[in-house]
């Protein structure tokens, strides 16, 4: 909703000033000119122009004292101590987004809705890239670096640094996921792990597989993490840092028993590979296999293992070991498997024969035969 911003006109010696008030009750000055220069009469129709402007944009009523934006975000991201390396990585990259397209002297204030639209689209169109390659950004990519900025100048309206946020109108989820990935079936796991060379190997894919570990915890699954008695594994996530439990099924039980028994005196890790060119050593390892390629191969493996249990067991446990919420499992992970797809066809199937065994005309046939019987009786 708009609001009006009073601008009053005032002398200051010899020069005209303009006065007004921001939405914190602040008072605030602007010179107008000499009044060599400046007649009051046109004194007064810059006042009026100004009060036009801040009706429309009322952030800049109070944006004169605002820091810059290249201040802002390297004080706002060193500040904040709370998020993950990774995490830290993606608001630099926002960062250099942000400074690629706008002048780091700007003051933050001075940001418009307009501007931040215009930011965005930039992303989207490719005319601002960081990746080498000079590719296209993917819309999800474009979505967190928005969500970014929001959260940073969300940041900067809670200091009083700012009005309103430029960029909280901005599109900034993530368009829903195309679920037509791989499905890695059991025996295709049986034919990677047989290509393996080395019980390392064989280890991260079952475990990604299997017990719906990402790469990197999986890499970092130490041997006292498995508590043998129970069945179970302590997970400490990578992402947040918190411990989950999550249950071995009897293939992983045994596959975890076999690499123990061949792992060397003092190996804490159960994955003990490097982690140097994985994905180049598991597309060799795919190939002996004889698969064909497919994208994001471990984090393909993960959905599969929480398809297969939420057939199985409830979703609020599967999400629960999986390490996210249930919500983030139905739209990034879930994927309805082909199994379902043919029990439904087979169901079908049967019922239609049933219903061709029962003949619906016989007994349309019968019923007339009886409605035909009753009249000849009441005639009677």
């Amino acid at each position: 909703m708009k609001t009006n911003t009073t601008v009053t006109l005032s002398s200051n010696g010899k020069y005209w000033q303009a006065f007004y008030y921001d939405a914190c009750g602040r008072r605030r000055a602007k010179s107008l000119g000499p009044k060599m220069k400046l007649s009051k009469r046109q004194a007064k129709v810059m006042c009026d122009r100004l009060a036009a402007e801040l009706c429309l944009n009322p952030a800049r009523a109070g944006n004169n004292h605002s820091p810059t934006l290249e201040r802002f975000l390297e004080r706002y991201i060193n500040n904040r101590t709370d998020i993950k390396p990774a995490t830290k990585d993606l608001y630099e990259q926002t960062e250099e987004y942000l400074l690629m397209f706008f002048d780091g002297s700007i003051r933050i204030g001075r940001i418009t809705r307009a501007m931040a639209a215009d930011w965005r689209a930039a992303m989207a169109s490719g005319k601002l890239v960081l990746n080498q390659k000079g590719k296209k950004n993917k819309e999800a990519s474009v979505c967190i670096h928005v969500r970014n900025a929001k959260t940073a100048f969300n940041h900067a309206v809670g200091e009083d640094l700012i009005m309103l946020n430029p960029f909280d109108r901005l599109k900034g989820n993530a368009p829903e996921p195309d679920k037509n990935w791989k499905y890695v079936t059991l025996e295709e796991l049986d034919k990677l792990l047989e290509a393996c060379s080395s019980w390392g190997w064989r280890m991260l894919i079952a475990l990604c597989r299997l017990a719906g570990l990402r790469r990197g915890e999986a890499l970092e699954l130490s041997w006292s993490n498995i508590n043998w008695d129970k069945h179970r594994l302590t997970i400490i996530a990578e992402k947040t840092g918190q411990q989950r439990v999550t249950p071995m099924e009897p293939k992983l039980y045994q596959l975890l028993l076999d690499a123990f028994d061949r792992a060397e005196n003092g190996e804490e890790r159960i994955c003990a590979i490097s982690r140097y060119c994985l994905w180049r050593n598991f597309q060799a390892i795919r190939r002996r296999a004889g698969l064909e390629k497919w994208k994001d191969a471990f984090k393909v493996m993960r959905r599969n293992c929480e398809t297969d249990w939420a057939q199985r067991y409830p979703q609020y446990a599967v999400s629960a070991w999986i390490g996210h919420g249930i919500e983030v499992s139905a739209k990034h992970y879930l994927q309805v498997p082909e199994e379902l797809y043919d029990k439904v066809a087979a169901t079908n199937e049967a019922q239609t024969a049933t219903k061709t065994a029962t003949k619906p005309k016989d007994k349309m046939k019968n019923n007339r035969t009886v409605t035909h019987n009753a009249s000849l009786d009441r005639s009677l």
